[in-house]
């Protein structure tokens, strides 16, 4: 437990950290892959562009508030809503990075070379589970899920990271 205060605690002091995800959406019958380079600030939330694949890569959007209210610069992006519309994938790198500054931390444990790190967001209908694995070396993430009533509905495998 006290290596993810501590990763808490380096965040903050920091401000916010960037990195790149690697992320899959689970629909059921489909999934949607793609990547964004990401900046979280621990005031004002996330600013992300897409940059693969290249169909869809150039597009920008900024992630904040209690609500996970996504903006975008001009083209939006529509991958669809998960969790009963209560999630959407673009949030993802929001709510990793909140849970990591402010969730509630309600396990931790040694996972062979990582520490798995389980943060829960939100309440009732609209709670998350959100597992994140850093490298127990280096104590930077590597990889997140993000559930909703026990189900898998994004994966983050998080490159690059770096606090700013």
């Amino acid at each position: 437990m006290q290596s993810a205060l501590d990763f808490r605690t380096a965040l903050l002091t920091a401000g916010g950290c960037s990195f790149t995800a690697n992320i899959t959406a689970n629909y059921g019958e489909t999934t949607a892959k793609f990547t964004l380079a990401c900046e979280y600030d621990t005031a004002t939330g996330a600013h992300l562009r897409v940059t693969a694949p290249d169909t869809i890569a150039g597009i920008e959007a900024n992630v904040k508030g209690e609500d996970a209210v996504i903006t975008f610069e001009d083209t939006q992006l529509a991958l669809g809503d998960l969790a009963g519309g209560t999630l959407a994938p673009l949030s993802a790198p929001l709510i990793v990075g909140r849970c990591w500054a402010e969730g509630y931390i309600d396990a931790a444990g040694k996972e062979d070379a990582y520490l798995r790190v389980t943060y829960l967001s939100g309440y009732g209908e609209h709670e998350l589970t959100v597992d994140t694995w850093f490298l127990a070396e280096s104590g930077w993430p590597v990889r997140a899920e993000i559930a909703s009533d026990g189900e898998t509905l994004l994966m983050l495998e998080l490159i690059n990271f770096t606090m700013d």
